[in-house]
């Protein structure tokens, strides 16, 4: 690579990590000249240039005037790649230290596969495998050879002293944090995601209405900005830990929130694994004060260099290579004091010294455990002692054996579906009052968890939240609290501070622990797995640099086939694309429909079984679960006496044009003729759809069941789903008006001998549900089976894209 010029010294360097770290000192001339020399480029700011592209067209966005500037040129990440001790060798081989693409393939794959050592040696040993003729032989040498791939940032160990004695020596294992940002920032599967520019998003031109989502569009990012010299970026830091093991995980709160939260993407990444110690006092309470003490001295440690970027600035490099500024006694008698005074005994918390850092803003709530632990600890232990477990268990959770009292080590999942139930389940069984305030805080959790939310939208927040308080009285009433009289409830309090945080840190999802939660599996259990269980940190750090070099050579490899250098900005990851350099992306059945329509694949079979509508996209499997079976026969077998005469009522309304809707008398008879005698049925479909808060956002699919009677389905398994009756009415906006709830009976193709529009469109046999008004207590309508005067329940035929959602 050629020299790097320091544009306010003009001093030559070698590389421009030589210049960066000149330019970064302190007390350098040539970091405050640069304050001077702004680039006329815009900010590097995603791919449309703020974090709220994706909001309602009409809405309007203020950027902060005069944030994030550029200074210059800087790097990327391929200019890091090519400045590598071996970038002359990979002008002729591309795969340096490795002979071929296919070698590094294989090698690839057995560092990531979590073989052990000896596994890979026997697996190298085989003739097969030696008839390839491999530069490495074993797995020592195949680790040898990873150790020469270009490295992210490098760990480091360092000795902790503590203020009492432990049972071992302890050591932090830890990173440059600025390195481990740097590293986010210009990683390709991150190009187009990042966002440096505070702004205020409204929902019309009065601008009467904010709108909240990402950290950026929250009122302290805004304040924080107004705190740095004019051209400065600003970096929000994340940080998180465990209490068992201790690992220290980083990301960057400038990442899209809706990447950021999905574990997939992998963007907190170890920053370090803080000591675990054993103190040898004889005080139980005592050795906790201490451990939290050196846990914050430890921290501390850690994050200095974040600490001095926030008071001097530091010199780095957006995606695209633009250089920005970015500000990132006796023990015992006090011990007893804190404890009189509730206090922890942590002196000096390791954001103390720490600039523009206030713990009332960065302490979140938390979803996983202020929202779903909770609930899990108080509200569904409330509707147990009130309604009684049995009859909680046989009402709604039958699923588990033994009911869900006794469930252990319960996941978020679980809490989340238990949730998702508790109120239609206790509706009618707990005093209205009770079931006003249960319902009240199910909606406040529900709610604040939305990835967009405006003010009134946080107003409705704080109503469901008062309302609760209003009727709580009732659930005391009820013995909701059992021996307990009073609501000192820790996680309830913290409620309070929901809306405040969200005005201030912006959508309350993106602060989730439960990615953080899963990525210690990664970061940790994975790795210790893979050891021999002596010198775990050791080895976790050896293991997490072997899979990071890895990582990083198969980005750049790839970039350099897809001409992906950072920068290039012609591509854009929001164009529905999918990213090869990011994480697992979501089958878009909405793209396989319209190339199928579009004839990219002539040769799928009719009528094709991917298709989508306006608003849904179905997949139904290639075979069908039954290919061709006689329609009395069908009839019979799913338990629908009137599926001859609904498909002849469906025939004729289809022939007068009129709207396909499940009400009205039956005209046609049950001996009636149909134009085909056969039909084939699917047991099973998936529909997909788009994110209501985010039109650009492509929800995962979901299955619908639609299967008769079987040993383990003693009645079939038959989902109910949300039809559209009214093409002018949107859901879910709309609510329920011009839409019904039904329930899946049947889903066929007739088997015609022409190339009629009958046998070329899927059908559903569906029966009607009767909505209610919604009750006032449980905020919920009530479903009723639509029954005709003979008692048979109201089911007709509708072509199979009025489905809408599950």
């Amino acid at each position: 690579m050629p020299n790097a010029r320091c544009p306010g010294c003009c001093k030559l360097f070698p590389n421009h990590t030589r210049l960066l770290q000149h330019m970064n000192q302190p007390r350098g001339r040539c970091i405050t000249s640069q304050l001077r020399i702004k680039s006329s480029e815009t900010p590097f700011s995603g791919a449309d240039g703020d974090a709220g592209d994706w909001i309602d067209m009409d809405s309007v966005t203020e950027l902060y005037s005069g944030a994030s500037a550029n200074y210059g040129r800087g790097y990327t990440f391929m200019d890091t790649f090519d400045a590598d001790p071996f970038s002359l060798e990979r002008q002729h081989n591309l795969f340096y230290p490795f002979s071929s693409g296919a070698e590094w393939k294989f090698a690839s794959w057995l560092a990531n596969s979590g073989l052990s050592m000896a596994a890979i040696d026997e697996c190298l040993s085989l003739d097969v495998i030696k008839s390839q003729r491999f530069s490495f032989k074993t797995a020592k040498a195949l680790r040898k050879l990873i150790e020469l791939l270009p490295s992210g940032p490098r760990w480091k160990c360092r000795s902790v002293k503590t203020e009492s004695p432990t049972r071992r020596a302890l050591q932090v294992f830890y990173r440059d944090a600025i390195e481990c940002l740097q590293h986010l920032i210009h990683s390709p599967s991150n190009n187009g995601l990042i966002h440096f520019v505070p702004e205020k998003i409204y929902s019309a031109v009065d601008r009467t209405q904010r709108i909240y989502t990402d950290w950026l569009t929250g009122d302290r990012a805004w304040e924080l900005q107004d705190a740095l010299p004019d051209g400065a970026t600003l970096l929000g830091v994340v940080l998180s830990s465990d209490k068992t093991a201790h690992p220290l995980l980083i990301s960057l709160a400038n990442i899209s929130a809706d990447v950021r939260r999905k574990g997939s993407t992998k963007l907190y990444i170890l920053l370090a694994l803080l000591p675990v110690p054993r103190f040898v006092h004889p005080n139980k309470h005592l050795r906790g004060v201490l451990a939290s003490r050196l846990l914050h001295q430890v921290i501390s440690v850690v994050v200095k260099p974040l600490k001095m970027a926030t008071e001097v600035g530091r010199m780095m490099s957006d995606p695209v290579g633009n250089l920005k500024e970015t500000r990132a006694r006796n023990l015992s008698s006090y011990f007893q004091a804190c404890r009189k005074r509730q206090l922890n005994g942590v002196t000096s918390p390791f954001w103390l010294d720490w600039a523009l850092v206030e713990p009332s803003s960065f302490l979140t709530p938390e979803v996983l455990h202020h929202f779903f632990k909770m609930f899990w600890d108080h509200d569904q232990k409330w509707c147990s002692r009130m309604l009684g477990a049995d009859e909680l268990d046989f009402h709604g959770y039958r699923h588990f054996p033994d009911g869900i009292m006794t469930l252990k080590q319960t996941s978020m999942q679980l809490h989340r579906e238990v949730q998702r139930y508790i109120v239609g389940i206790v509706a009618g069984g707990i005093p209205q009052g009770a079931l006003t305030a249960i319902r009240a805080l199910t909606d406040f959790r529900y709610h604040s968890q939305a990835p967009k939310l405006t003010d009134a939208d946080i107003a409705k927040l704080t109503a469901s939240l008062q309302e609760f308080h209003d009727n709580k009285a009732a659930l005391m009433e009820a013995g909701a609290r059992g021996s307990m009289d009073h609501w000192r409830i820790p996680k309830l309090e913290i409620m309070l501070s929901v809306a405040p945080s969200i005005r201030s840190m912006g959508a309350l999802g993106q602060w989730s622990a439960d990615v953080t939660e899963h990525a210690h599996i990664d970061v940790i259990k994975d790795p210790a797995r893979s050891g021999n269980n002596q010198n775990f940190d050791g080895q976790i750090c050896r293991y997490l640099d072997r899979q990071e070099k890895c990582q990083l050579f198969m980005q750049a490899t790839m970039a350099h086939y897809l001409d992906l250098r950072g920068d290039s900005d012609d591509s854009d990851p929001s164009d529905g694309e999918e990213n090869t350099l990011g994480s697992r992306q979501v089958t878009d059945y909405f793209k396989r429909a319209h190339a199928l329509s579009a004839g990219d694949f002539p040769t799928a079979p009719r009528p094709y079984r991917t298709f989508a509508s306006s608003t849904t996209a179905f997949h139904l499997a290639s075979r069908p679960k039954m290919t061709n079976i006689d329609v009395d026969r069908a009839a019979e077998l799913y338990g629908l006496p009137d599926f001859k005469p609904a498909m002849a009522d469906y025939l004729a309304r289809h022939h007068h044009n009129l709207t396909h809707t499940i009400r009205g008398r039956r005209r046609a008879t049950p001996d009636c003729q149909l134009p085909f005698d056969h039909i084939q049925i699917w047991s099973k479909i998936r529909i997909q759809s788009y994110s209501s808060y985010d039109l650009k956002m492509l929800l995962p699919s979901q299955g619908l069941h639609v299967s008769p009677p079987t040993v383990n389905w003693l009645f079939g398994r038959y989902d109910s789903v949300i039809i559209s009756r009214d093409g002018n009415k949107d859901w879910p906006h709309s609510g329920l008006h011009g839409h019904d709830v039904v329930q899946l009976r049947m889903i066929f193709k007739p088997i015609s001998g022409s190339q009629s529009l009958l046998s070329n469109m899927y059908y559903a046999y569906v029966q009607r549900f009767v909505t209610t008004s919604v009750d006032q207590h449980a905020g919920m309508h009530m479903l009723k089976r639509a029954l005709r005067s003979t008692g048979e329940r109201v089911g007709d035929i509708i072509p199979l894209f009025q489905i809408h959602a599950l």
